[in-house]
């Protein structure tokens, strides 16, 4: 192999990659598209700038472990708690897909193109994985909620490996002199039982290096857990050929659900790395395409890939989504959406050089016939998706909250428990850590910072809720919620009553303290309607809950001259909620909520907290 002829192919597939980003972020053409007329635009039948028959090895080696990254990066953005919630439709994409799938897809191709049984059965098991490196730029492109995005990600995943095990499989049985399948199953077992310890492991030991090192940095860990990838998958390929893909799935979920720091950082180095890898994998696949099978293929494989999307597809979703929780809208998406990735088309290769001495056949028709539903499936699904996503009303209703405090994690809690989606800002890592740990999306940022709220996707978003203390803050933000991202429906919370006006003019909903708290007292003295009823007077009195700091304060409120002119409504003292009254003896770190004017309420709070 020369030299200049691998560097030649390399320049081209980084070219390829960068390209693709740009213009398919200013047209609309999909990045898979742009990269597959990229390869084949300088590849054997067109300006031959990549050699794939001098690079056949290297070419090999390549896909093959940026098939690995890329499923493993696509693990690690799989929410747990979203997958339980889709879970039983996950797993039944992926058991039924390796069963209806193949079998519509054997049958289209041996009817429509003549292929053999054998070959057919081959092809059906090709193209039954979707993959992250298909799914991921369409969901980037297309608004969806957090089932069908999770049900897309996580079938496109987890079917990768399976898919793969399942061509392999049937190989063997194809290669095999007699059809006792139980070798070739005992085969698969294998693979899928390292991959599962082999993944599990490695996931075990990233987290292993962050609590033994302490303090690493964005950098260090970005390059841990790519490099725990690698090592985990070599390690799998070594003990079993073609394990490894089990081993970067199982990795990839768990990796991606741990408690890590730096979780931006590293994101944004895994969505870079595999920018470049899904470029290396379409290009380098599509340039050895031969362009006359292609043609020989039209329009008979068009059928096939009609047979595929129009039968196989809507089939395996009504069998799958059977008693779900998932509405009619979402079915007809998910039966219409299901590209098909590179998965298939590195196995392809693989199984007509291993097959054609059996089939007595050139292995071309299956390789090109592949292409063709990786290319027509990702080219037509992708110009719909929108349109079917927002024709359905399927695309995201989705809360973006800026705090994640308790305030913030316990309204996020209720959202959550009703169907929304919901996703956390905050800059304090403490904060950020314990709304992961209770399964939300959360950014860590400054709430002010346009890059943050743009990563928190507040344009797409249906409701933001600022929840922090600080009104100037609540302020700049709803301003820059409104004018840079176009937010309508905006809720903060104003502690100072004198400047819920300036937030009523920018059109923002304002929530009161006061009123907050005035509804508590009403429902603990059990009389709702008391509620209206203090909230009619606020332009006269308020209610404020005053921590007790003040050792003096430590005495019956009647004995607080502080506290004349004021009513003490509700005491709580750790998990105990009083009904004061004069006789009632304070304790220092006691809530007291007291409602009264303004002025009274100053000089009751100086004589309760030492802040005061």
């Amino acid at each position: 192999m020369e030299v200049d002829v691998a560097l030649r192919a390399l320049a081209v597939v980084g070219g390829s990659a960068v390209a693709a980003q740009i213009i398919a972020r200013r047209l609309p053409i999909p990045v898979p598209v742009i990269l597959l007329a990229c390869g084949v635009a300088f590849g054997r039948d067109g300006l031959g700038a990549i050699d794939t028959e001098e690079l056949h090895d290297l070419i090999r080696v390549i896909v093959v472990l940026a098939v690995a990254l890329i499923v493993f990066e696509g693990g690690t953005v799989l929410n747990w708690r979203l997958l339980r919630v889709v879970g039983p439709v996950v797993r039944n994409l992926v058991v039924l897909g390796l069963i209806v799938t193949p079998i519509v897809g054997a049958v289209a191709a041996h009817y429509a193109l003549g292929f053999g049984w054998r070959l057919s059965i081959l092809f059906g098991a090709l193209v039954c994985v979707t993959g992250p490196s298909v799914i991921t730029p369409l969901l980037k492109s297309v608004r969806v909620n957090d089932r069908i995005r999770t049900t897309l990600m996580g079938e496109g995943i987890i079917i990768d490996p399976f898919g793969a095990l399942l061509t392999l499989f049937l190989l063997q049985v194809v290669l095999a002199q007699s059809l006792n399948a139980a070798g070739p199953a005992w085969w698969v077992l294998e693979r899928v039982g390292i991959g599962l310890v082999v993944g599990a492991g490695g996931a075990l030991a990233i987290w292993g290096v962050t609590r033994v090192v302490k303090r690493l940095s964005s950098r260090e860990l970005s390059l841990l857990v790519v490099a725990g990838a690698v090592i985990a998958f070599a390690m799998a390929e070594s003990l079993a050929h073609e394990s490894g893909l089990v081993a970067m799935v199982v990795m990839g979920i768990a990796a991606g659900n741990l408690n890590l720091p730096h979780r931006e950082s590293l994101n944004d180095f895994q969505e870079s790395v595999v920018v470049f890898l899904v470029g290396s994998v379409y290009v380098l696949l599509a340039a050895g395409i031969d362009l006359g099978e292609l043609r020989d293929l039209f329009p008979k494989g068009l059928i096939v890939v009609g047979a595929l999307a129009l039968v196989g597809r809507p089939l395996l979703v009504v069998l799958s989504s059977w008693g779900s929780s998932l509405n009619w809208r979402e079915r007809v998406f998910l039966s219409a959406v299901a590209p098909r990735g590179v998965v298939a088309a590195s196995l392809a290769g693989v199984v007509a050089f291993e097959a054609t001495p059996v089939l007595a056949k050139d292995g071309g028709p299956l390789v090109a016939m592949v292409f063709v539903v990786i290319a027509t499936t990702i080219a037509v699904q992708s110009a719909y998706a929108g349109i079917l996503s927002r024709w359905l009303k399927v695309y995201p209703m989705t809360t973006v909250i800026a705090g994640a405090g308790a305030t913030g994690r316990h309204l996020a809690s209720k959202l959550a428990s009703s169907g929304r989606d919901v996703v956390l800002i905050d800059s304090d890592e403490a904060s950020v850590t314990r709304a992961r740990e209770e399964g939300f999306e959360v950014v860590l940022g400054d709430i002010g910072s346009i890059e943050v709220m743009r990563k928190a996707k507040l344009a797409d978003a249906t409701d933001f809720v600022i929840t922090t203390p600080d009104d100037d803050r609540a302020l700049l933000v709803a301003r820059l919620a409104t004018t840079e991202f176009g937010c309508r429906n905006i809720i903060a919370r104003v502690d100072n009553p004198v400047n819920a006006t300036v937030f009523r003019d920018l059109g923002v909903t304002v929530v009161s303290p006061s009123e907050a708290t005035a509804a508590e007292i009403a429902i603990a003295l059990g009389e709702p309607q008391i509620a209206g009823l203090l909230a009619a007077v606020e332009e006269e009195f308020e209610a404020i809950q005053v921590i007790v700091t003040n050792p003096a304060a430590a005495v019956p409120i009647e004995a607080i001259p502080g506290l004349k002119s004021t009513l003490a409504v509700l005491l709580r003292r750790g998990a105990l909620s009083i009904m004061p009254n004069g006789k009632t003896r304070l304790q220092v770190g006691d809530s007291l909520t007291i409602f009264g004017r303004s002025a009274d309420l100053a000089r009751a709070k100086a004589a309760l907290s030492l802040e005061g």
